[in-house]
Order: structure tokens, then C-alpha cells, then sequence
């Protein structure tokens, strides 16, 4: 039983490593392409530099704010799991206990016989 929580908190710590990191397919070409259509499409003159600039800034502080709340949900994650965990080993335990309590039982009935 020790052994299967030992892997389970392995693979849960395995989890929470990769579910930190923030997939970012968001290369500059992108942002320039997106930010060149959409000056092309507007009928106010802007500066493609200052909005670029401005776009590049806002996908940083969204990435920020991702990882953030992953590391929030996988922290909660491993909270549960490792009140589970404890309260699946105490159960274990006291099935131990019971188990010793009932063959001593076992063995003052058999002696009184």
C-alpha cells in the first residue's frame, strides 16, 4: 500500500511540474502578422510599432496570470490528494488494528473452549 501512494504522489508531483508550464505558440511573426491585419482592416491611422508593442505586453501579463492559476489549481490538486492519501493510509491502519484486535479474540475464545 505504501508503495502505491509513494507512485501515486510521484506521478501527482509529475503533474503538477508539467501542468505549471504554459504552452506559448505565440512567436513575434504571429503577433506582427495579427497586428498588421488588423491595422490594414482599421480606418484610423496608428502606429504599428506602439501597437505591437502594446499586444506584446498584454500576452505577457496574460501568461503571467495563466501560470498563476495553474500553479493555484495544481497546488489545490495536490492538497487533496494528499488528504486522501493520509486519510486512505489512517484507514488502513485501523483495518490493521481491527484485524490484530479479532484474531486476539479469536485466539481468548479458542483458549476458553
Amino acid at each position: 500500500m505504501k508503495i502505491a501512494v509513494l507512485a501515486s504522489f510521484v506521478v501527482v508531483l509529475a503533474l503538477f511540474i508539467f501542468a505549471t508550464q504554459v504552452p506559448v505558440d505565440i512567436t513575434p511573426e504571429k503577433v506582427s502578422a495579427a497586428v498588421s491585419e488588423a491595422i490594414s482592416q482599421s480606418e484610423v491611422p496608428v502606429d504599428e510599432e506602439v501597437v505591437e508593442q502594446a499586444v506584446k505586453n498584454s500576452i505577457t501579463i496574460l501568461e503571467k496570470g495563466q501560470r498563476t492559476r495553474l500553479k493555484y489549481l495544481a497546488a489545490a490538486y495536490i492538497v487533496i490528494w494528499l488528504v486522501f492519501m493520509l486519510y486512505v493510509l489512517r484507514l488502513g491502519q485501523q483495518q490493521q488494528q481491527l484485524d490484530q484486535r479479532l484474531a486476539q479474540l479469536e485466539q481468548t475464545s479458542n483458549g476458553e473452549e
